[in-house]
């Protein structure tokens, strides 16, 4: 009985150490949808409050899950930098100032084509009672086109244009037949009187 009172007691000392270190949170910025042009190059901006992160990877979700770079991290400070063949000499990378228990980094990625469209994500690795543990962000969804994304907007305006004078028309159309069926139904009756008995 003792000892079942004892591990108890134990269970909830510990449970405060639990919840301290799963509030740990990864973050990144832009958060959502990018659109960028062909051969132009975006900004992605990854955060944690991990104190002592080991390292700190950049992903791609499709066509199926891939790192294309690894930053090797010690104290905070970058010791290693590999990147995968296809993104070679197209990831510069910056280290923001350290906040108070947080790391910064921001990523500047050439994106040539359409091919590069893709979910791009953080993952920050770290040890956790011997055990190597890792924490995500979100992700950014970047496409990339060959037209400005103004000129999308554009088109856009043209075919909600195009769609609005179809219904317009359509609705005119639709009110002048049916004018044109009252007006039939009116006549005929006028003319086609019962017979009298």
């Amino acid at each position: 009985m003792r000892a079942h009172w004892w591990s108890c007691v134990l269970g909830l000392l510990c449970l405060p150490a639990e919840v301290t270190l799963n509030t740990w949170t990864a973050s990144q910025n832009p958060s959502t949808i990018s659109v960028v042009r062909v051969n132009s190059s975006v900004e992605i901006t990854c955060s944690t409050t991990l104190p002592d992160p080991i390292g700190l990877y950049l992903a791609r979700r499709f066509p199926n899950l891939g790192n294309i770079m690894f930053l090797s991290l010690r104290d905070g400070q970058i010791n290693n930098n590999t990147t995968i063949e296809e993104f070679k000499d197209r990831i510069q990378v910056t280290q923001k100032k350290q906040t108070a228990g947080g790391h910064e980094f921001t990523m500047s990625l050439s994106l040539r084509g359409p091919e590069d469209t893709n979910l791009y994500f953080c993952r920050w690795t770290y040890f956790e009672s011997s055990k190597r543990g890792e924490l995500s962000s979100n992700g950014t969804v970047i496409i990339v086109t060959e037209k400005d994304p103004q000129e999308h907007c554009r088109f856009h305006f043209l075919d909600l244009t195009f769609i609005t004078l179809c219904v317009t028309e359509f609705t005119i159309i639709s009110c002048f037949t049916i004018g044109m069926l009252i007006l039939r139904c009116k006549r005929f009756k006028k003319d086609v009187q019962p017979m009298k008995v």
